[in-house]
């Protein structure tokens, strides 16, 4: 027996209602999330099982993966502090975690002056670059796959972030 995910399930989705839990993320901010957090635990461009790439993979991302890995790079290398991250089990939401899936959203919906200009304040001019350049490669193959991180612009709802 074939299974699929419905359209329905996928958008419909029950929280727990602690503030701050990842649970009341939209799936495609969910991924983000995950993904910050799968490559803080390896740092590496990830190898042929690593949980990271097995994701990609499952999504129908996984030519993005260098894209975002790099990015990635660009914040650990780039940042005017460290990032703080959660392990991947935790269920709440760090200030940096949501920046960064905010930072992704920004760069999935043409919101390139904003995306730059809030990375200007978080990271060196050398890294903001490179990081704005692979978040905007990453956030439109997300989009390409269904994974949507905001409205787009002009869509009903759309918020800037």
């Amino acid at each position: 027996m074939r299974q699929e995910l419905s359209a329905v399930k996928a958008t419909t989705r029950e929280t727990c209602g602690r503030p701050g839990c990842a649970c009341s993320l939209p799936l495609g901010e969910r991924f983000v999330l995950w993904a910050l957090r799968q490559w803080q635990q390896d740092r590496a461009l990830p190898t042929e099982n690593s949980a990271l790439r097995r994701g990609f993979k499952m999504a129908g991302v996984l030519e993005a993966l260098p894209d975002f890995a790099i990015a990635m790079d660009a914040f650990l290398f780039g940042a005017r502090r460290a990032l703080r991250v959660h392990l991947p089990s935790c269920s709440q939401v760090s200030h940096d975690e949501a920046t960064v899936v905010a930072l992704c959203c920004l760069a999935q919906s043409d919101h390139d002056g904003p995306l730059c200009a809030s990375l200007s304040k978080l990271m060196v001019p050398t890294a903001q670059r490179v990081a704005a350049e692979r978040l905007k490669v990453f956030a439109v193959v997300l989009a390409r796959a269904g994974l949507r991180l905001s409205p787009a612009a002009g869509e009903a709802g759309a918020l800037l972030n």
